[in-house]
């Protein structure tokens, strides 16, 4: 296992941060499911892919999943 460096905790508090934001943005002006779930997916892909980049298995799989799940949950609405 790698050691994470600052700019690695730094940008993925940034990242956590601006999600947030624009979450609330969201739900103040668009109301829409599928961009909230979006947002999300963005924010565990940045985590997938630095998790895989230090070697840590089991949070990749589980952040990948993460990824998987809310790409389908914001598919969903915009199929109906």
């Amino acid at each position: 296992m790698k050691k994470r460096s600052k700019i690695w905790a730094y940008s993925e508090m940034v990242l956590l941060f601006l999600g947030f934001l624009l979450a609330l943005w969201n739900g103040m002006y668009i109301n829409s499911p599928a961009l909230l779930f979006g947002i999300l997916a963005a924010v565990f892909l940045f985590r997938a892919i630095e998790r895989y980049y230090f070697k840590l298995k089991t949070e990749f799989f589980f952040n990948t999943a993460m990824v998987l799940i809310f790409i389908l949950l914001a598919v969903i609405p915009l199929l109906k």
